[in-house]
């Protein structure tokens, strides 16, 4: 009969090693997907962060560049108000002086004009 009870034990022993067993790796396999969720948070995350540094990045280029653009066509274009105005008044001051040249050689002009039309070659 003690034998009996010792196998029954022995089978119980097992038993409850086997289902302590069975439990240590549900854990671990608990702990192992709490891992690597936790691993794909963290590279979500950082992936977001760079992406975010990137855009960063990109803006202050890009404003840069604007910045660069705007000198430079300042530089080679003019200011396109003051480059007209100046074009404008240089215009009116060219014409302002033919018109006097034509006023002061109109009498000559005229005089060289009427002397050809009146002399008569023999």
């Amino acid at each position: 009969s003690h034998g009996a009870q010792d196998t029954a034990l022995e089978t119980m022993d097992a038993t409850a090693k086997a289902h302590i067993g069975i439990q240590k790796l549900l854990q671990a396999e608990q702990d192992a997907a709490e891992i690597v969720a936790k691993a794909k948070q963290d590279k979500v995350a950082r992936l977001k962060q760079a992406k975010a540094e990137a855009d960063e990045e990109i803006a202050a280029y890009k404003a840069q560049r604007q910045a660069q653009f705007e000198v430079f066509s300042k530089d080679k274009l003019g200011d396109s108000g003051a480059h007209s105005k100046t074009t404008q008044s240089a215009t009116e001051e060219e014409l302002l002086l033919i018109s006097q040249q034509v006023a002061g050689n109109k009498d000559t002009m005229m005089n060289m004009l009427l002397q050809s039309v009146t002399e008569v070659s023999v």
